[in-house]
């Protein structure tokens, strides 16, 4: 397992990375999804660190768990499938 450390060091600079890109960048200069992908990764990396509640990293803000939930129970209807014997 990685040290709180090494994991806040990543944390960091992928926040100063993409808040830099944010503020002073242009559409042609970044693609949105290195830019969503890292800072969904840096979100990440403030709730292992205990930075964010449980409660909120579930929130549709972050993992949006109650929209993914939605998606499933429609795989479930069209399926037939359920999510609770997946895997």
């Amino acid at each position: 397992m990685r040290g709180e450390g090494e994991i806040r060091e990543l944390m960091e600079e992928l926040s100063k990375l993409t808040g830099f890109i944010a503020e002073l960048g242009e559409t042609e200069e970044f693609q949105p999804e290195a830019v969503t992908f890292s800072s969904n990764a840096s979100d990440a990396l403030c709730w292992v660190l205990e930075e964010l509640g449980d409660e909120e990293l579930r929130s549709e803000d972050y993992l949006n768990i109650l929209e993914l939930t939605k998606i499933a129970c429609k795989i479930e209807e069209r399926t037939g499938k359920r999510l609770e014997d997946y895997p």
